[in-house]
């Protein structure tokens, strides 16, 4: 049976990822993190610490994994007007195929 995790972490992975993707398809940790912090600005919720975050997520299915010395979650990408934002506020580049990436080079 799948576990169910409720509250504001478990709220954003609903809101703003898509999950049940290809293990190919990653996004930093430290990036989906930067996303829930506006997330919660915008929700006007004061964000949990990034370890209470993983702790979070993990309960809600989604572990994060060691790839080229970061932590990254795969399967999962970010999706709405959050991760548009993100890349706005921290200067993120576009992709080479000119679509926006969160999702570092």
């Amino acid at each position: 049976m799948e576990q169910v995790c409720e509250g504001p972490v478990a709220d954003f992975l609903r809101e703003c990822t898509i999950t049940g993707l290809d293990e190919s398809e990653a996004t930093p940790a430290a990036d989906l993190y930067g996303m829930y912090i506006i997330w919660c600005e915008q929700a006007g919720l004061t964000p949990v610490s990034t370890t209470f975050f993983s702790r979070r997520a993990k309960e809600s299915g989604i572990e994060p994994r060691r790839r080229n010395r970061e932590n990254i979650y795969t399967g999962l990408l970010p999706t709405g007007p959050i991760p548009v934002q993100y890349i706005l506020e921290t200067d993120k580049p576009p992709s080479p195929n000119g679509a926006l990436s969160v999702f570092g080079s």
